[in-house]
């Protein structure tokens, strides 16, 4: 392939080959029969952030999956599957975002969030309950000392490259020091060094743009509790 390519500069070629075999040392997301058939984007995703020394997104659509509660998981997995998946397989998608969420047992790393206002108001479920409690959840981490969520207000000027969700992930040395990804209909886009930054530049005009963490987690308690605030 690196030929095909034309990637013929060494130490290019060694820096790829080197990531290409990283990113299938994941056996903890293979070869569980209760879980789905994981595409190779994904799991270049889970081992970007299994590396991560910082993790950055912005969600205009859901809440981060770095900080879903157990409920909230299950419902949007229901609602990706049409209430298909069975509840082994729903086991295994709940204890999987537990497990990213501690981060495999590894030591905590730095989670910045920027989540549009309106997905603080959407529905995940039928009935509707499980929103109140993820979003109280999230106010109590959303000005943690590791995980921090700042709230775009519907009120905010538009930010050009806020119409997409993405994420960035600070990678230690000798990968590349950002990586990006964003999320399509049938799989994830992991881009270069040079887009990543672009992307870096947007959610720092993102951050400028929404509420600090402490306003954001005021918005949050009040969300969770009054929905039409």
């Amino acid at each position: 392939m690196l030929d095909l390519y034309r990637v013929f500069e060494q130490a290019e070629r060694d820096h790829l080959l080197r990531l290409a075999r990283d990113a299938f040392r994941l056996p903890r997301w293979e070869g569980n029969f209760d879980g789905p058939d994981l595409d190779t984007s994904m799991l270049d995703y889970l081992w970007l952030e299994s590396v991560a020394e910082r993790v950055r997104c912005y969600s205009a659509t859901l809440i981060p999956e770095l900080v879903r509660t157990p409920a909230y998981v299950e419902s949007v997995v229901r609602r990706e599957f049409e209430s298909a998946a069975s509840d082994a397989q729903m086991a295994w998608w709940v204890q999987t975002y537990h497990d990213r969420q501690t981060f495999n047992g590894g030591p905590p790393i730095e989670v910045r969030a920027v989540v549009a206002e309106s997905v603080l108001r959407r529905s995940v479920d039928g009935a509707g309950r499980t929103l109140p409690e993820q979003l109280e959840y999230l106010a109590k981490t959303a000005d943690a000392r590791r995980t921090q969520v700042r709230v775009l207000p519907a009120a905010a000027r538009y930010v050009p490259g806020s119409d997409g969700s993405f994420t960035l992930f600070d990678l230690p040395a000798p990968y590349p020091r950002l990586a990006a990804c964003t999320s399509h209909a049938h799989g994830l886009a992991v881009h270069d060094e040079r887009t990543a930054e672009q992307y870096a530049h947007v959610f720092d005009r993102l951050c400028a743009a929404a509420l600090d963490p402490t306003e954001s987690a005021s918005l949050i308690s009040r969300l969770a509790t009054d929905p039409t605030t």
